[in-house]
């Protein structure tokens, strides 16, 4: 298993938590979540398409959950039972595509 995806402690889940901004973790400290608001359906379903990308290029599927006005995100490593760095990766990058 790569160093991106070996599970990380809960400690290590916080410090990551501090540089990507209004993503949260679960109880169980085993999955990332975000919501982000859209202006329409359309928009989400263009918005969830565009992760879909990333993730097909970084071979990290995440969860999506895509409603009139929102599209909310969950990210979590099936193989490690849990967060890893790649899912920090991930979501650093879905934060991205908001910018632009």
């Amino acid at each position: 298993m790569s160093a991106l995806r070996k599970k990380l402690n809960n400690a290590d889940i916080n410090k990551k938590l501090k540089v990507i901004s209004e993503w949260s973790v679960n109880a169980k400290y085993t999955d990332l979540s975000k919501s982000f608001e859209v202006t329409s359906f359309i928009h989400g379903l263009a918005f969830a398409a565009r992760i879909a990308v990333l993730a097909e290029v970084m071979d990290h599927h995440p969860i999506l959950e895509l409603s009139f006005e929102k599209v909310k995100v969950k990210l979590t490593t099936h193989d490690a039972k849990g967060l890893t760095n790649i899912d920090f990766e991930l979501a650093k990058k879905i934060d991205a595509l908001r910018k632009v």
